[in-house]
């Protein structure tokens, strides 16, 4: 059997290597922007900063389609499904190495956010200290680590949900492909592909909305109550889709050769 550990290390492999080259594209972007202010006359020590600031929103989002690519592509290619290990602990560790690569890129851009403000401080400095003002006076300001982590789970309870979602939809329509002729077999992928492609864009977009109602209300403190309920009822319908997504692994998914 299979360790655990091993497959989930040989998961995280790729799925990194993904984020060091969304990080790649995101530095030279850094570059190019910087260089132009440069150009254009207006550089300077906070330049940096802002740039990293206006192109991390990229990496967030295109990391989510990528990391449900290699989610899915876990689940129906050979090179990982075919080792032997329990379909439970096989989604596990597939879903486990997603959410640690998408952490992964959390504490890449922090850093990234560090070096550059360490930088430019001798500009942001003040605008720290007017935010730090702000804060004091704010429902934020009493409680600052609670709030952060609390948007940082719900950031990371809405992305499973997305994912399984997207797993669950990609299980159900190959299971139903498997009792297609082969050429039509290729007209149901490619109809699932731009499904697929429209569901992850509804699915972006619906994390945005939820992101930003739920940060609010964790800042407002207006709505904690329901801010609980629903990441409880999100919890829930991830619970149940795990469930199904592992059921039809173990039932109805084949794979395919790389």
């Amino acid at each position: 059997m299979t360790k655990f550990s091993d497959l989930f290390k040989a998961m995280s492999s790729s799925k990194f290597r993904s984020i060091h080259q969304l990080m790649l594209l995101e530095l030279a972007a850094v570059a190019v922007s910087s260089i132009w202010s440069l150009i254009r006359g207006d550089f300077s020590s906070a330049t940096l900063f802002y740039s990293v600031m206006g192109w991390s929103i990229i990496p967030y989002l295109v990391s989510f389609v990528l990391l449900a690519v290699r989610n899915e592509q876990a689940f129906t290619r050979d090179t990982f499904r075919l080792a032997p290990i329990s379909d439970g602990l096989f989604y596990a560790a597939n879903l486990l190495s997603t959410v640690v690569s998408f952490l992964y890129l959390l504490v890449l851009q922090l850093v990234l956010m560090a070096v550059t403000g360490l930088i430019g401080w001798s500009m942001l400095s003040s605008m720290y200290d007017n935010m730090q003002m702000s804060l004091q006076y704010s429902d934020l300001g009493s409680n600052p680590v609670g709030v952060c982590l609390g948007m940082l789970t719900v950031m990371l309870v809405i992305y499973l949900l997305a994912w399984s979602t997207v797993s669950l939809v990609h299980l159900i329509t190959s299971a139903a492909s498997n009792y297609l002729p082969r050429a039509r077999q290729r007209i149901v992928n490619g109809i699932v592909y731009v499904v697929m492609i429209l569901i992850t864009f509804r699915v972006v977009s619906y994390l945005m909305g939820q992101i930003a109602w739920m940060s609010s209300s964790l800042m407002g403190g207006t709505t904690v109550s329901s801010w609980w309920i629903g990441v409880l009822i999100m919890i829930l319908i991830i619970a149940i889709e795990t469930v199904a997504n592992i059921f039809l692994l173990n039932k109805w998914v084949e794979t395919t050769t790389n």
